[in-house]
C-alpha cells in the first residue's frame, strides 16, 4: 500500500491510516491542526518581515533624499572649505608627516603644523588645492607670526621642485579658475571622496 509523508512531523505512514487535507498528509487530526497554526505563525512572520524591509528600504531612500538635498544646498565656499581641510590634513599627516618645516627647518614635535601656502588662498584661490603650492610649516612662527615666510618659501619651492615649478605657479595664465577646475558641486565632492580615500589608505582618519 501507498505511503505519505506527514507535513508536520514528518513521518511515513500508509496513506489510508492519515488524513488529507489542502494543505497536505497527516497523521491524524491533531497534526494537521498543529501544522496550521504553525504555518500561520510563519505567514505572520514573513508579513512582518516584508513590511520591515519595506519599512528600512523606504526609510533608506528617504535618508539618500536627505543627503542629496544637504548637498544641493551647500554653496561652493562650504564644499571647497572641505575640501580644504581634507587636503591640508593630507599634506599633513600623510606626504609631508614627519618632515621639517619648509621655512624654517624645525622638527620640534611639541609644535602645531599646518599646510601653509606659498600662494594664500585669498591671493591665489586657483592654485589652493595644488599641491605644489603647500607644504608642512610650523603653525605659530612662520605660518602665523611670519606671515607664510615668503622669501624662505620660495627657496624651499625651488629647492624642492626646481625654478620652472615657481615660474608656473607664479604665472595666473597656466592655471584654470576654480569655476573651471570644478563646474559643479559634484566635481569637487569627487575630490573630496578622492582625498578620503588617500587618508584612509594611508590609516587617517578624514576630518571633513
Amino acid at each position: 500500500m501507498a505511503k505519505s509523508k506527514c507535513k508536520h512531523c514528518e513521518s511515513r505512514r500508509e496513506t489510508g491510516e492519515g488524513i488529507k487535507t489542502p494543505l497536505g498528509f497527516f497523521c491524524n487530526h491533531d497534526h494537521a491542526i498543529k501544522y496550521g497554526l504553525d504555518n500561520k505563525e510563519r505567514g505572520r512572520k514573513k508579513l512582518i518581515a516584508k513590511r520591515k524591509q519595506e519599512k528600512q528600504a523606504s526609510a533608506k531612500v528617504d535618508r539618500e533624499k536627505t543627503a542629496q538635498r544637504k548637498k544641493e544646498l551647500l554653496t561652493r565656499t562650504q564644499w571647497f572649505n572641505k575640501l580644504q581641510s581634507l587636503v591640508n590634513q593630507y599634506v599633513t599627516k600623510v606626504r609631508d608627516v614627519n618632515k621639517p618645516c619648509c621655512t624654517c627647518g624645525t622638527t620640534n614635535p611639541n609644535i602645531k603644523y599646518d599646510a601653509g601656502h606659498f600662494f594664500t588662498r585669498a591671493a591665489r584661490p586657483d592654485i589652493r588645492f595644488e599641491l605644489t603650492n603647500l607644504a608642512i610649516q610650523c603653525s605659530v612662527k612662520c605660518n602665523q607670526h611670519g606671515s607664510g615666510m615668503r622669501k624662505e618659501y620660495a627657496e624651499f619651492i625651488v629647492n624642492t621642485y626646481g625654478h620652472e615649478l615657481l615660474d608656473w605657479l607664479t604665472d595666473e595664465s597656466q592655471h584654470k579658475s576654480l569655476k573651471e577646475q570644478y563646474p559643479h558641486w559634484s566635481d569637487i565632492e569627487k575630490e573630496i571622496l578622492r582625498y578620503r580615500k588617500l587618508l584612509r589608505d594611508s590609516g587617517i582618519k578624514p576630518i571633513a
